[in-house]
């Protein structure tokens, strides 16, 4: 049985992994640097409502498109009483070799 057929297939991960979530968000609260502090929370609480949802889509639910045209917005719980809203960021990818990247003197063609 493979995942597509076994939504199941992923209980296990998840079941480290959000738990794992929750434990580097307490360590965020112990961070003595507000800003720091604050990203930390902020970025942890929108990574675990991602994952959330990703198991809800292996598990069945419906997928929700967005607009043509339209930024999609991210609502994450950081605590009962905050909202945070995040703009959509870069993904982060990079084109080409990373051989060179962090090298002091990069390699000369010849």
């Amino acid at each position: 049985m493979d995942v597509a057929t076994n939504p199941s297939a992923f209980d296990k991960d998840f079941g480290y992994l959000l738990p794992f979530l929750d434990k580097v968000a307490a360590a965020a609260a112990e961070l003595p640097e507000g800003p720091a502090r604050e990203e930390l929370t902020r970025l942890m609480a929108e990574e675990k409502v991602r994952w959330q949802r990703a198991r809800e889509l292996l598990r069945g639910a419906p997928g929700t498109a967005a607009q043509s045209g339209a930024a999609p917005r991210a609502l994450a719980r950081a605590s009962a009483d905050e909202v945070h809203e995040t703009a959509p960021s870069p993904s982060g990818l990079t084109v080409g070799s990373l051989k060179s990247v962090g090298s002091v003197n990069p390699p000369r063609r010849r």
